[in-house]
């Protein structure tokens, strides 16, 4: 139900994240806090959902987490293309089907509103360009 009204809507992921911002960082402290984790990771967390990175921000921050491949959006253990990156910065664990499909979504729709094609963006990664490489592209092309 949720995902049919996230589809039906023509609101941006940033405007859906910005009205839930501080209900989704108070149940991640509590969650870390029932952890015991303090960590500066757990502190950028909190900051990049204060503010929507830009797809080449998303690209350098989340793609050195992962072991850049082709043709494939993962490899169900730690590899992702372009496109399976900003899909995991939107929640993509890289495994599981049931949840992929908003995730596409939400990439879809950050893409879109940055002037960037799906298509494109996947060529960048299968031509042999690395993220940071694709990073630096799309800041060319989008300033």
């Amino acid at each position: 139900m949720a995902q049919e009204l996230l589809l039906a809507q023509e609101t941006s992921v940033s405007q859906f994240l910005g009205k839930h911002r501080s209900r989704i960082i108070q149940i991640r402290e509590q969650h870390n806090d029932r952890l015991n984790i303090n960590t500066l990771s757990q502190q950028q967390q909190q900051q990049l959902l204060a503010q929507e990175l830009s797809i080449s921000q998303i690209l350098r921050a989340y793609g050195k987490q992962f072991t850049q491949i082709r043709e494939q959006y993962t490899d169900g253990v730690n590899g992702r293309c372009a496109m399976g990156v900003i899909m995991s910065y939107y929640g993509w664990d890289g495994k599981c089907c049931t949840n992929a499909e908003r995730r596409l979504y939400a990439a879809l729709v950050a893409l879109r509103r940055a002037g960037i094609s799906k298509e494109s963006l996947i060529e960048l990664n299968d031509s042999g360009m690395t993220f940071e490489e694709i990073a630096d592209y799309l800041e060319r092309i989008t300033c």
